[in-house]
């Protein structure tokens, strides 16, 4: 079944949790062994496997346990940097610190800075 915005939240819950069981399943593990290496109950795999629904961190447990924490990565992918907000940051240069008046330039040797063809 695929999962679009017209499917119900119920319907969704079925369906991942189909898909969990069917992974845990495909990867020759007991609930009980899951229940084990993601440190949670039996019960809270069953719920997840049934559609009965969990929290989100019972669904992170179960997928590292799994070694497919990466699905989140690809099912939510981070945003990418606004080109707008690239250029903006791009045009804006380090802006120099201006010297307090009245204090030489010492970077330039004594008497602060000079074109060199001033003899």
């Amino acid at each position: 079944m695929k999962i679009t915005n017209q499917t119900s939240d119920d319907a969704v819950l079925d369906e991942l949790g189909r898909r969990l069981a069917e992974t845990r399943i495909g990867r020759r593990i007991e609930q009980a062994e899951l229940a084990d290496l993601a440190g949670l109950s039996r019960r809270t795999i069953v719920r997840l496997e049934t559609g009965e629904g969990g929290q989100l961190a019972s669904v992170i447990r179960y997928l590292r346990a799994l070694d497919r924490l990466d699905v989140l990565d690809t099912a939510i992918p981070e945003t990418p940097p606004n080109p707008i907000d690239l250029l903006e940051r791009r045009g804006k240069q380090r802006q120099r610190v201006r010297r307090r008046q009245g204090l030489p330039d010492t970077r330039s040797g004594p008497g602060g800075w000079t074109w060199g063809d001033e003899t």
